[in-house]
């Protein structure tokens, strides 16, 4: 399934997305403009964005201010990304090379905190207090999920309940967001703006639970396979294979030979059964989307749902 096509309906406001995200970032200091032209500013799928305006157009909601928000979020989003490669020590990013890579970690970081911060002053621009106290909300989990994560590097004893803790707040908290700030500028109640916050959770954890099964599985993710082994995050398919194999052998997957390992994971039939536990958040969103009448956007949002679902990059 090709997801530009998904996205055509939202061009022209993903468009106008780019332009706020190049001019925020704008700086007359030469240094963070080289930064920058390194960054992967305007590539990516842009799921978030995307996300947000058809859920709003379907909600219909209809402000000025969604491209301001979107920018925000992105910035944001790619900031979280430079902070992760400086922890994670990673080269590889989108297929390009990291900022850290580039510059080293002492400047990356500064980098990082330059797109948090200019993320951040987009949304208090707006004058929306709510919606900056949902995205303050977000970046507090997904602090904590890094922290959690950095806490359980390399330990094969990771359970299915640490993993999930990780997800919800590293990755799905922020999709739980976007989702929620729909809620948010339709002025629905609290019980409104939690099942679209739940959404949004569902919506990530899938996202990510894709995104490490591709880090096995795939070559076309813009990353090294086994990348999250390389950086001791032991994520769910690994830790539904040291269900399935024997005690003598739980040792420590760096000393697998790749083939091997990936033979052990096929007759394990490990993608299958995480794509099974993508499947159980899958019909949660579906029963959120199902409340909703029938129409353009909510087909669309219904076609990202099997883009994440069955994605191969």
């Amino acid at each position: 399934m090709n997801f530009d096509i998904i996205q055509e309906p939202v061009k022209e406001l993903l468009d106008k997305t780019d332009k706020i995200i190049e001019n925020s970032i704008h700086s007359s200091i030469d240094l963070i403009e080289e930064m920058n032209s390194f960054t992967p500013i305007l590539k990516g799928k842009k799921i978030r964005s995307t996300l947000l305006f058809i859920l709003a157009e379907m909600c219909n909601i209809s402000t000025e201010k969604l491209p301001d928000i979107a920018a925000s979020i992105e910035i944001f989003h790619l900031s979280s990304l430079v902070h992760d490669d400086i922890i994670d020590n990673s080269d590889l990013r989108r297929g390009d090379k990291t900022l850290n890579a580039h510059f080293g970690n002492h400047v990356s970081v500064l980098g990082g905190d330059f797109l948090f911060i200019n993320s951040l002053m987009i949304m208090e621009k707006m004058e929306e207090k709510k919606l900056l106290n949902v995205m303050l909300n977000a970046v507090r989990a997904m602090v904590e999920g890094q922290i959690i994560e950095a806490g359980n590097t390399f330990n094969y004893n990771t359970t299915e309940e640490i993993y999930t803790k990780i997800i919800s707040r590293k990755t799905a908290a922020l999709f739980g967001a976007v989702s929620q700030m729909v809620s948010v500028l339709r002025n629905d109640d609290l019980e409104t703006n939690k099942k679209f916050y739940e959404f949004g959770l569902n919506f990530g954890a899938m996202f990510q639970i894709s995104d490490d099964i591709l880090d096995i599985f795939s070559d076309k993710s813009g990353k090294e396979q086994f990348n999250d082994l390389k950086e001791g995050k032991i994520t769910l398919p690994y830790i539904l294979l040291l269900k399935e194999i024997e005690e003598d052998k739980k040792i420590d997957f760096l000393t697998w030979d790749k083939n091997e390992l990936i033979k052990v994971f096929e007759d394990k039939k490990i993608k299958e059964k995480s794509l099974e536990i993508i499947n159980n958040y899958y019909e949660k969103c579906l029963f959120f989307l199902n409340e909703f009448e029938d129409s353009k956007c909510r087909t669309i949002l219904l076609k990202i749902l099997h883009f994440i679902k069955d994605r191969e990059y």
